[in-house]
């Protein structure tokens, strides 16, 4: 078994530039789109921050920006991370009931992370966007399968129709909608095993002594066809709350 790679946050930058791990490309630029909305931005949210990453990328930042993080491993690394920038990281607050004051925010970002619509409606100025990337809800379905795994939240049923009619009941109007199928590739079992230690939802109890007999079939699997597959079906939503 090859080396496992210690990551933190959601940074799996470590494991695609080393080519043990490989997502599909999806047909729009999350980062190019931020940037677009971020011009004259003062008050900005990044929901679900990771350690930072993404949010770094996009600086220069607005002067008053925030980062909601709520994975507690995250949270020291988000603040290291993102102190020199003058971001202030939000965590231990409830989904239904964010600390913000109705419409501060001038923009909101969310990739890959819950939010509570009626919550995300209510903290963003009127005439301002909420920009989300979110995966649907048969992602990994491949590896619970594999490990026979019964993930803590199941959304099965997640995807773009519910989304758009969520944040439309909620007054959301939808500028841009797309989706898109792709995978996450693994080349070798300590990629996965890896990527499972963060992701740690999938299969709660994970260890590879516990999970010898699922690595073996694993490492079989690579063996043969050279990778792994892991749906990754993601889609995109540009919403804007009414003047």
């Amino acid at each position: 078994m090859s080396k496992e790679i210690n990551i933190t946050g959601w940074d799996f930058s470590k494991l695609i530039e080393s080519g043990r791990m490989k997502e599909t490309k999806v047909p729009w630029n999350y980062h190019s789109i931020v940037k677009q909305y971020m011009q004259g931005v003062k008050r900005m949210l990044d929901m679900g921050t990771g350690g930072g990453e993404f949010l770094i990328s996009l600086a220069p930042l607005p002067e008053d920006t925030f980062a909601t993080e709520g994975y507690q491993p995250n949270v020291s690394i988000a603040e290291e991370n993102l102190k020199p920038y003058g971001v202030k990281v939000i965590s231990g607050y409830k989904d239904d009931k964010l600390p913000f004051e109705n419409n501060y925010f001038e923009l909101i970002i969310n990739r890959h992370e819950f939010y509570e619509p009626r919550e995300v409606y209510r903290i963003l100025k009127p005439g301002c966007v909420f920009i989300t990337q979110q995966v649907k809800g048969n992602c990994d379905d491949t590896i619970i399968e594999l490990f026979n795994a019964n993930p803590e939240a199941d959304s099965k049923d997640w995807g773009l129709d519910k989304a758009v009619k969520e944040l439309m009941a909620n007054g959301f109007e939808i500028h841009d909608k797309q989706e898109a199928n792709g995978f996450t590739e693994f080349t070798d079992t300590a990629a996965l095993a890896s990527y499972l230690k963060v992701i740690n939802w999938l299969v709660p109890d994970f260890s590879v002594h516990k999970y010898s007999h699922e690595i073996n079939e694993l490492e079989t699997i690579i063996s043969k066809h050279g990778k792994f597959r892991s749906t990754l079906d993601r889609f995109l939503l540009i919403t804007q709350k009414p003047l």
